[in-house]
């Protein structure tokens, strides 16, 4: 075994963390024996991959979980090399120059490396302190970053649903590990109050339709985020697996995420008495940070509730997408208004795609899903909007008979309009009225504008102005208003060979002219067909 690499570096977290746990829930000595197995194998692999540290730190953290929880079981022998592997090709990778760039990381890499390493620090306290102690002190002197900045004060996660289930997973293991060993956190979450809040955040992402708010790099279901058990014993706010139970019970446990993190849910939910779970209360959600959101939701009884988010922020932040001031929208169990999601790293990589550059012309933004062309949003002339400007809210509703946010979208389009300010609502006391209005002046020469929404209903043309949308019996109409607009619909199907077919999506707008210096106000609104 000596010098192979492992093809999957989760499964050995996941193994180890199963496996321990089995042990000491049944102290049952076969559990043991076989952990003890897989990390004697763990142990000879030439290294664990501290190019990509993230796969040293899950190791790390799933070795030291069976060398601190199976450590009666181990004999002195099997305690040196696990530790000495530990030792070699975490400790001694992670003061390597060329491999320790997370630790100035804002992201997730900083709370998933720095938890790994810290869980190899606690279970080798007494083996190797010079080491132990050097990592924490590193920990404590840079988790401050993702949380600082990876955070709005709402608790929103500025790289989406799906990022929150990785990054925010660690840092709760990081958390945890600290609290079980020293009694504390030591006072690493003392300015991060915001942190505990991100649990609401991840409940307003689920809609109603079993999606997710998948804006950035994330899928498109809501997948069950078991580590939410941890939060809502640390607040109190056991609502907040309210939606998670739904899926549980739905699905199983096929749809977890981070399923290798599985024993935390085991031992975070002892104390939780699951039939008592109420529903939440909150209907709006909105937050400021480096991703603006705003989110409201009707109720949480039905799928066929109504759900519309909405999106600002910057499209060069860490797995952003070119789609700031997009939005999505189910109603009647229906996703009117969508977000295809991401699309699988490998298959990208493995054709060349830059897709870790996020420069204005990368080759990342050339990805169809990541593109502004898929995304609910308007092109002008056929240019990307720029993936430097920020944006933010510059007024929300949140009221009976409106509902929404107005967002000033200058700066993204500023190569061809002097202004734009995007506005989209809901009107109405029953929620049947979306409506998005684009308020805009062209520049010193005429803007073609395309505008799109991507929908997984069935779409046909009625006239120039307006577009008929059906699914499951329920039917729509799109129409636009003002600025001369003719109806359009585009296929989702890419037109490059790398880029993953999207048979359930079609994109449905209008395009129009909007002369040089101009102003133009274009009102679109999907209505209920009368």
């Amino acid at each position: 075994m000596a010098g192979q690499r492992i093809d999957n570096m989760r499964e050995v977290l996941k193994r180890l963390f199963y496996l321990s746990y089995a042990y000491r829930i049944h102290s049952d000595l076969r559990y043991a024996e076989r952990a003890i197995t897989e990390m004697l194998s763990v142990a000879e692999y030439v290294d664990w991959n501290p190019k990509h540290f993230l796969d040293a730190a899950e190791i790390c953290m799933g070795m030291s979980i069976g060398y601190d929880w199976l450590y009666d079981v181990l004999t002195d022998a099997q305690k040196k090399i696990i530790a000495g592997a530990i030792r070699d090709k975490a400790f001694v990778t992670s003061q390597n120059d060329r491999y320790n760039w997370f630790y100035s990381a804002f992201h997730n890499w900083n709370q998933v490396c720095n938890a790994g390493l810290v869980y190899g620090s606690i279970a080798l306290w007494d083996e190797y302190y010079n080491y132990a102690n050097i990592i924490l002190d590193r920990c404590f002197s840079t988790n401050y970053l993702p949380l600082r900045e990876g955070y709005s004060e709402e608790g929103a996660y500025a790289e989406g649903y799906s990022y929150w289930g990785y990054g925010s997973a660690f840092q709760i293991m990081l958390i945890a590990g600290l609290e079980s060993a020293f009694g504390s956190d030591l006072g690493l979450m003392d300015n991060y109050g915001k942190f505990y809040r991100s649990g609401h955040f991840m409940q307003m992402m689920n809609r109603p339709t079993g999606y997710c708010f998948n804006y950035a790099d994330s899928g498109r279901w809501a997948t069950t985020e078991h580590v939410l058990a941890w939060l809502a014993q640390k607040t109190g706010d056991e609502t907040l697996l309210y939606e998670e139970l739904k899926k549980i019970e739905k699905y199983g446990f096929s749809k977890l995420d981070s399923d290798r993190l599985l024993p935390l849910f085991l031992i975070c939910g002892k104390g939780i008495d699951f039939d008592k779970i109420e529903k939440p209360v909150a209907r709006f959600y909105s937050t400021g940070g480096w991703t603006p959101l705003f989110i409201y939701r009707s109720g949480w009884d039905s799928e066929n509730d109504t759900y519309l988010g909405i999106k600002a922020g910057l499209a060069s932040s860490n797995h952003a997408h070119n789609d700031t001031g997009s939005f999505i929208f189910d109603a009647d169990g229906v996703v009117w208004a969508d977000d295809i999601g991401a699309q699988s790293y490998l298959s990208l990589e493995s054709r060349g795609i830059d897709l870790w550059n996020r420069w204005q012309n990368s080759g990342r933004y050339d990805v169809f899903r990541i593109s502004p062309f898929s995304h609910n949003i308007i092109t002008v002339n056929g240019h990307k909007p720029d993936v430097y400007q920020y944006t933010r809210f510059s007024r929300v509703w949140c009221e009976d008979g409106r509902k929404g946010a107005e967002i000033n979208l200058k700066m993204p389009y500023w190569e061809d309009l002097k202004a734009y300010v995007r506005t989209i609502r809901l009107e109405g006391e029953d929620d049947t009225v979306l409506v998005v209005e684009e308020k805009l002046r062209a520049r010193e020469h005429p803007a073609d504008i395309r505008w799109a929404m991507c929908t997984m209903a069935d779409a046909e043309i009625v006239d120039d102005t307006a577009i008929r949308l059906s699914k499951n019996g329920h039917t729509r109409i799109l129409r636009a208003e003002g600025s001369g607009a003719k109806a359009a619909i585009w296929s989702a199907q890419p037109q490059t060979d790398y880029d993953y077919p999207n048979p359930d999506n079609v994109l449905v707008g209008f395009t129009y002219r909007v002369a040089a210096g101009e102003e133009s106000i274009m009102t679109v609104c999907l209505t209920k067909e009368k």
